[in-house]
């Protein structure tokens, strides 16, 4: 603000009270002559112009010059996932998402908290024999839209900024490497504590088993299925046994009609047939009856010759009948006749007494099977609770199996991917070597002063032409 001469007091009585009076100090000012009035401005204009330059002067003077290195970095955006298949156990998944799923925490923010952080400073500044004063904090930039971060890291020399930035870039990565393994390190620990309890259970599940399998009689759930395997299967072979005794009985039924004969004539008749002299004496019994009839035929029943043969004949069975009768008493004069005759053959006798024995076999097998059919339904009924019972601590074995397995198996996978709550971090482009210093500070310096300078001699200059312009309008109003 300008403070001019107070006016004069002929003009202080000339002024009009109320507005009046301050349009006339605006449009009139003070009453000093050009001379004084110009060295007035012309002091004003110093006193500014060097409460300007000064600041700027001694910031030039004192600033160092100083090489910025530029560099960015990138973070991939694709997350991983594993999987493992348990076989008969279960399976155990490990997902990683991508950073960039979640709306309310970006990884590139975190990070720059992180590379601005006082440990990853002071480590960048030790590794290059530097106070963390000295080094300096870098200037970080969020691209938007983008996984880039691009860093600006200033230095006293080309090299040092360059040093510096490969430094920082280092540091950073050390940090996150020991911000992943104590996350690792804390999460296993937490696990390993989790599947202590699960191994706990899967001890007790185990041993549960074996207590139970000492006292029962059924001590797995194989050894009950094939016990219920074993009596279907009995069931079915009786079933066929008995299918198989009705057929022989069809068979010996219809021998039995056609030989008229039971198993103990058909034995006597095998005995018979197997006697020299009884087949010596049927063979001439034979053929004393055929001689007999082709007599009859010729000269009569009362012919002499007839009734030789016919004593002949009648000798001839009267002694067959009696070996048969001594060999065999059970046996009948007809089928010692018919068998004498011929006319029953030992192949079919042969064959009645072998399916009768082959009846008697089934008969004796089935009795055994069905007894044995009894006892393993006995033992089936039996062993049902105990079947129940050990099922459901299988179930519960098997349930502790596979969570103790799928959590072993989550602790091995966890450890494949380190970048799950700290996303990798590449390097997008190397620390710059600059070709040149800084410039920016000092111009934007120049720049300020210049245009507070000019701003300065600006306002003095309306400030010195204002009355012309004034008079000239309260003229005209």
């Amino acid at each position: 603000m300008i403070h001019e001469p107070t006016p004069s007091r002929h003009a202080q009585a000339s002024i009009r009270p109320g507005g009046n009076a301050l349009i006339r100090l605006l449009s009139h000012g003070s009453s000093l002559p050009p001379r004084r009035r110009f060295a007035l401005y012309l002091g004003i204009a110093t006193v500014v112009l060097a409460t300007i330059w000064a600041p700027v002067a001694l910031f030039l003077l004192v600033k160092p010059t100083t090489f910025t290195s530029t560099w960015a970095l990138i973070l991939p955006g694709s997350g991983t996932g594993h999987a493992v298949s348990l076989d008969s156990v279960g399976q155990a998944n490990a997902t990683v998402s991508s950073p960039y799923t979640s709306h309310s925490v970006d990884p590139k923010v975190n990070y720059k908290a992180i590379a601005t952080s006082e440990p990853v400073l002071a480590a960048a500044a030790a590794s290059l024999g530097m106070k963390p004063g000295e080094f300096g904090k870098p200037r970080i930039k969020l691209v938007d839209q983008t996984a880039m971060i691009n860093f600006r890291v200033t230095g006293g020399s080309p090299e040092q900024a360059r040093d510096k930035s490969r430094a920082l870039y280092e540091a950073l990565q050390a940090e996150l490497e020991r911000l992943r393994s104590d996350e690792l390190d804390r999460r296993e620990t937490g696990i390993r504590d989790m599947l202590s309890g699960f191994s706990d259970k899967l001890r007790d599940a185990q041993q549960r088993i074996l207590d139970y399998q000492a006292q029962a009689q059924i001590v797995s759930m194989q050894q009950f299925n094939e016990l219920a395997l074993g009596l279907e299967r009995s069931r079915v072979q009786v079933r066929d046994l008995k299918a198989r005794r009705a057929g022989i009985e069809g068979q010996i039924a219809a021998l039995n009609e056609s030989l008229d004969s039971g198993p103990q004539q058909a034995v006597a008749m095998l005995d018979l047939q197997q006697d020299p002299l009884f087949r010596e004496l049927a063979q001439h019994w034979a053929d004393a009856s055929a001689r007999l009839v082709s007599s009859r035929t010729r000269w009569g029943r009362n012919h002499q010759k007839v009734v030789d043969v016919r004593e002949e004949e009648r000798d001839l069975r009267k002694a067959l009948f009696q070996r048969a009768a001594s060999l065999a008493p059970a046996i009948e004069h007809n089928t010692t006749r018919l068998l004498a005759q011929g006319h029953a053959g030992p192949e079919l006798f042969r064959r009645l007494v072998e399916l009768h024995a082959e009846q008697a076999g089934l008969e004796r097998e089935i009795v055994s099977l069905e007894e044995a059919i009894v006892a393993q339904e006995e033992q089936l009924e039996r062993g049902t609770t105990d079947a129940s019972n050990l099922e459901d601590l299988q179930r519960r074995h098997q349930v502790a199996t596979a969570v103790f397995t799928t959590a072993l198996a989550k602790v091995d996978i966890g450890k494949s991917d380190r970048f799950s709550s700290y996303p990798l971090l590449q390097l997008l482009a190397e620390p710059t070597l600059p070709e040149k210093a800084d410039t920016l500070g000092r111009n934007l310096a120049l720049l300020g002063a210049g245009a507070g300078s000019l701003f300065t001699l600006l306002g003095l200059t309306l400030l010195w032409i204002r009355k012309p312009f004034f008079r000239k309008i309260l003229k005209s109003a």
